[in-house]
């Protein structure tokens, strides 16, 4: 009898640990497959918010995204792009505050740190742009020209200065900049302050300069500084006589169709700003730089045409190009 019953315990034994087994195999290959669910759920999601980001659909796209960082917390490419959204929908305190959850992650992420700088342009927070830019400095000494401009909109005309001397004896003053530093470095602090619009004066009596310059030499490179000049100045029925009269002497230069679409823009010629882009675009070889702003302008035609759709979706590539250059 007791042999018998110990028979009985052992089995039962047997059968519970089988049973144990077999649940624990089960909750195993369960969580197994909530975790694969939720890997699918979420490249799903994300790739919604791709799609609905590339024809202007930006809220649609943070609702996707958002579902994206309820699956999985704080993913950097999640947090980046509800930024970059946000910053579409015009909404910078929502775009600031994901871009800085990210940054936390990656604190020398480059296209972050660009990204921030934008938004805080856009906010005319110009003293945070300078030590957002600073930051980038550090990790790309080459970008500190791109402290001239801030430095100029937050009203540090010394610094401006100061940096393009700097630059200049090095020889590292880029080329959009060569008009500005020729302008600010031929003043003195003294002829800034007591003269309310020194600048504006002395670029006008340059255009004319230039205009010599260039009917001298007959070159692009003259031709160039003039319509960079005339630019500046926002002199458009002057940058659109003269730009034409470059496409007539250099029809290949992809600038001039750029110089003379932006003339058309402002002059509220929207089409035909849009079809002289574009065909610029067709002399445009390996210089991703000045396609940013090809498309920026494109996007700015198709906007004064009403058409906002095309207008976001030229807006997004330029951003996307200008971030991987």
């Amino acid at each position: 009898m007791f042999q018998k019953g110990k028979h009985i315990a052992l089995f039962t034994g047997v059968l519970l640990f089988s049973l144990v087994a077999v649940s624990q195999e089960d909750l195993v290959s369960t969580e197994a497959m909530l975790v694969e669910q939720d890997e699918i759920n979420f490249q799903t999601f994300f790739f919604e918010a791709i799609q609905q980001k590339s024809i202007g659909n930006f809220d649609k796209a943070v609702f996707a995204l958002e579902a994206c960082n309820n699956i999985e917390k704080d993913n950097v490419a999640v947090l980046f792009e509800l930024s970059k959204n946000y910053a579409f929908l015009f909404k910078y305190t929502e775009a600031e505050f994901y871009i800085l959850k990210g940054l936390e992650k990656e604190p020398s992420n480059l296209y972050m740190l660009r990204h921030l700088k934008e938004i805080k342009t856009k906010q005319n927070d110009y003293q945070g742009a300078i030590k957002v830019q600073n930051k980038i400095v550090k990790l790309r000494p080459n970008e500190e020209a791109d402290l001239v401009i801030l430095y100029i909109k937050s009203g540090k005309m010394d610094e401006a200065i100061a940096l393009l001397s700097k630059l200049d004896k090095i020889d590292k003053v880029p080329e959009g900049l060569e008009s500005l530093k020729e302008s600010l470095l031929q003043e003195t602090p003294n002829t800034i302050v007591s003269d309310p619009n020194p600048i504006v004066e002395d670029s006008k009596s340059k255009v004319d300069l230039l205009r010599d310059d260039y009917e001298l030499k007959r070159d692009f490179n003259s031709m160039k500084l003039l319509l960079e000049r005339e630019l500046k100045t926002k002199q458009f029925l002057e940058l659109l006589k003269d730009s034409e009269k470059g496409l007539e002497m250099f029809p290949a230069q992809p600038f001039l169709y750029l110089m003379n679409g932006r003339a058309l823009n402002n002059l509220r010629k929207y089409e035909e700003a849009l079809k002289r882009l574009e065909d610029g675009l067709d002399y445009l070889i390996e210089d991703d730089l000045m396609k940013v702003d090809f498309l920026k302008e494109m996007s700015l035609s198709y906007k004064g045409m009403g058409n906002n759709k095309m207008s976001s979706k030229l807006y997004q590539q330029a951003i996307e190009l200008k971030e991987v250059n």
